[in-house]
């Protein structure tokens, strides 16, 4: 851990919300997640996450789930609908070209929601549901029923 251990509230349960529960708790502090939702579900489609992202979910322990979870890519390659010129080309793995076992990670959201959800719970982050946060203000949450989380400065 770096540092004194703090409290620390986090609106919204989402991708990046937990992923920073995760890291955050993973270091040793005392991560509270609130979410407007009744459980926290994943919303959206498909997308490929780079091997920086990649690094993240690795960090905190969310990479191997995810790969197992998705597809690797080692090109995307895009042309335009209307003249057929090409738009996108991205390489990977280009021998001779540098990013040897580079990858995109195609993946579903849900799948990637799920495993970054079980890493927050796992570095010990706790998930608090149905608690939409109105505003925030010197260190308090104040929630739609009108609790207050946290403490003021």
């Amino acid at each position: 851990m770096t540092g004194n251990k703090l409290d620390i509230a986090i609106a919204g349960a989402g991708i990046g919300g937990l992923a920073a529960a995760a890291l955050l708790a993973a270091d040793g502090h005392n991560v509270v997640v609130f979410d407007q939702f009744a459980e926290p579900l994943p919303v959206g489609s498909g997308l490929v996450i780079q091997p920086v992202g990649q690094d993240v979910l690795a960090q905190i322990g969310a990479l191997e789930s995810a790969v197992n979870s998705g597809s690797r890519i080692t090109r995307m390659l895009g042309h335009e609908a209307d003249n057929g010129r090409r738009g996108l080309d991205v390489w990977y793995d280009r021998t001779g070209g540098g990013h040897r076992g580079f990858f995109g990670l195609a993946i579903h959201r849900a799948a990637l929601f799920r495993a970054i959800h079980k890493a927050a719970l796992r570095a010990g982050a706790q998930i608090v549901p149905d608690a939409r946060v109105t505003t925030a203000s010197a260190g308090l949450l104040t929630l739609a029923d009108g609790r207050q989380e946290g403490r003021s400065t």
